[in-house]
């Protein structure tokens, strides 16, 4: 029964992050006013960050099954397959350059692949869950939203955001992501940070899971 529950949540969660890795090309097809209706926004990002957001997120205690949630985890990344190849498309359609779409592209779909791991195993335990949800916060999603809600909402009356929190969104794989999306034509812009955050990100799940078996031991 747990496993069926647990196949579904998995399911729709799927289902969601296909949705939202598609909607940035379901509007690009709906507002069509020209050649350059899409000012040179670049889908692969926009769709990529869609999906980053969803996969990437910390989840409920308990839903990382062994057999059913590799399973889960591959059709999922399945799904993301057809999306960002039609994104590429789009993207090289407005000029962008072969090597600058397909290294996002591939850029994309490995910061899904590894917190997509790591959000799964951190939901085998508290512990991990925890410390998950905390970096996922502090390094994933919480940086970019700091600096651009500092950047465009309170720009004019708060000056620039500090450069701390800039180099942490830079480095937060959201935040490369909004940051590749604005022009196709631009050089791809990648802070030597995202590895980093991919690293620390990966290894939390293990690090909290070594800790408690530590601590357990009598």
């Amino acid at each position: 029964m747990g496993s069926a529950h647990r196949t579904e949540r998995g399911g729709s969660s799927a289902t969601l992050a296909w949705l939202v890795a598609c909607s940035p090309l379901a509007l690009a097809w709906l507002v069509d006013t020209g050649p350059d209706r899409f000012a040179g926004t670049s889908f692969v990002a926009l769709s990529g960050l869609g999906w980053l957001v969803v996969a990437s997120m910390p989840r409920a205690l308990g839903t990382a099954g062994r057999e059913s949630s590799k399973g889960l985890e591959i059709a999922a990344f399945s799904l993301f397959l057809p999306p960002i190849a039609a994104a590429v498309g789009l993207d090289l359609a407005q000029g962008a350059s072969t090597g600058r779409t397909l290294t996002l592209a591939l850029g994309v779909a490995v910061a899904v692949l590894i917190l997509g791991d790591a959000a799964c195993r951190a939901a085998r335990d508290e512990r991990s869950a925890r410390a998950h949800a905390l970096g996922w916060f502090a390094l994933v999603a919480g940086a970019p939203l700091a600096f651009y809600a500092l950047e465009i909402g309170g720009g004019p009356f708060l000056g620039r955001a500090p450069l701390w929190i800039e180099w942490l969104a830079r480095a937060s794989p959201l935040g490369a992501a909004a940051a590749n999306a604005r022009d196709v034509t631009l050089s791809l812009h990648v802070s030597w940070g995202l590895p980093a955050v991919l690293l620390v990100m990966a290894g939390l799940p293990s690090l909290r899971t070594r800790r408690s078996g530590v601590e357990d031991e009598p």
